[in-house]
């Protein structure tokens, strides 16, 4: 049996790209249970199972695409025998930026300059401000701050100044938090590229016009666009580096630097991509996630 899980909590019904993404399966004769990550459990009793709707209990054999987060829920499928993708290191390294940016870093790949904050217990003011001094220091103002888990560019802020900053940074209250360099050249945009496998399915160029992120959820607008050699393997090294399947790569234009990388998604919606380009993005995720059953 084949499975599609996805958020239950935010998500009453099956959201769009799921939607896609099930329409996508059954034209190529994949029948997809779909369900959302509320209904099953996470058993551990002499072993991992993990039980489903009905009793179900995936195992081996059985194909899980897990659009969701709930990488405890994503590691005991694996652990009970079930293929999943994204996996679950891959689901984790994505959610938290930090985890990847670090990973990257590590190997070298270009983007942003990005300080971590420490880690808090509590409420946080005079414990992070050797922190906010180096921020200050290596990446001058505007600064961008972001919450090392968050999703549609909700959680990312820009500090104008000292006092902004203080203010992000102590209302994060136990949220581990990053800053990073900002960009002017490429404010309010950036370039999407959705990779399935090894090859770039499709990509678009994403601006807003009054705000420094260019998120679609946020109000930014899409065009086309045709990414070089260089920008296709960036993010085709990303998504190898992080273990994805699938995985969206949000690249900027640094005059200094060129091209760097700002984020990846494991988790990135299909629907806004795939109207933009005219290309059925769901369905090269089904291509590549059950590539073996020759789709």
């Amino acid at each position: 049996m084949d499975y599609l899980i996805y958020n239950g909590f935010w998500n009453r019904q099956p959201p769009a790209t799921v939607q896609a993404l099930a329409r996508a399966a059954k034209q190529r004769g994949i029948r997809l249970s779909v369900t959302p990550h509320t209904e099953w459990t996470a058993v551990y009793d002499g072993g991992v199972h993990v039980v489903g709707p009905a009793g179900v209990c995936p195992g081996a054999g059985d194909t899980v695409l897990f659009w969701d987060k709930d990488v405890r829920l994503a590691h005991a499928l694996e652990a009970a025998g079930a293929r999943v993708h994204n996996s679950a290191r891959a689901i984790a390294l994505c959610d938290d930026k930090a985890a990847t940016h670090r990973v990257l870093a590590q190997h070298g790949v270009p983007m942003p300059e990005t300080l971590v904050a420490p880690m808090a217990y509590t409420d946080v003011t005079e414990p992070v401000r050797t922190f906010l001094d180096r921020s200050q220091e290596r990446l001058g103002y505007p600064m961008v701050v972001k919450e090392c888990f968050g999703s549609l560019g909700g959680q990312v802020y820009l500090a104008r100044d000292r006092a902004q900053l203080e203010q992000l940074a102590f209302s994060m209250g136990p949220k581990p938090f990053l800053t990073q360099r900002f960009l002017a050249e490429s404010a309010g945009q950036d370039w999407r590229l959705y990779v399935t496998g090894d090859a770039v399915a499709a990509a678009m160029h994403r601006t807003h016009p009054s705000d420094f992120r260019a998120n679609l959820a946020n109000g930014g607008k899409a065009e086309t666009f045709t990414p070089t050699e260089k920008e296709k393997e960036l993010a085709l090294r990303c998504c190898r580096l992080l273990g994805l399947t699938f995985g969206a790569v949000d690249l900027l234009r640094s005059a200094e630097k060129g091209i760097l990388v700002c984020e990846v998604n494991s988790n990135a919606f299909t629907e806004g991509i795939s109207r933009c380009t005219g290309i059925d993005v769901a369905d090269a995720v089904i291509r590549q996630v059950f590539a073996t059953k020759n789709v």
